[in-house]
């Protein structure tokens, strides 16, 4: 039985599967705690055989002979636009090439970010008791609404 495809809430039936692996690989990238595990998942991005950018350089050559097939100029002017995309993503693993290696030597983890660090501070700080009872309330007429005038103002600092 195949998994539940993932749903978010720009495709909520789960439709994108290929956008939704680069989505985990990303989070993956973001939640890696060492350069070494950041650049492991640069290489499925970046890889000259079988990365997402090589095959979806692939993707729009195909793309463009699917347009060029219609023998319509609408389609060749399609097939171009896709010859150029395809022509921008050889160019960018080209100017990428080596950036996962470099990412691996960049040296020592990095530090935690500040929501790990937090997360990590709440998870040791000891807890404060709560109140004892909850407080009581004032019964009465209700306070008068605010007018503009007695309103707060800004203060300015010189």
């Amino acid at each position: 039985m195949p998994p539940d495809p993932i749903r978010t809430p720009t495709d909520p039936h789960g439709r994108c599967t290929a956008g939704h692996q680069v989505l985990a690989l990303t989070d993956r990238l973001g939640g890696a705690e060492t350069y070494d595990e950041a650049a492991e998942a640069t290489e499925h991005v970046l890889d000259e055989a079988d990365g997402v950018l090589t095959r979806l350089g692939q993707f729009f050559e195909a793309a463009a002979e699917e347009c060029r097939a219609s023998g319509a100029d609408e389609g060749f002017e399609l097939a171009c636009r896709f010859e150029d995309a395809a022509a921008t993503l050889t160019d960018l693993s080209d100017e990428l090439h080596g950036a996962s290696d470099q990412m691996r030597s960049l040296g020592p983890p990095p530090d935690p970010r500040w929501q790990a660090q937090v997360a990590r501070y709440y998870a040791t700080t000891p807890q404060r008791p709560g109140p004892a009872s909850p407080t009581p309330t004032m019964s009465g007429p209700p306070a008068p609404p605010v007018r503009p005038e007695h309103a707060p103002q800004p203060r300015h600092h010189r």
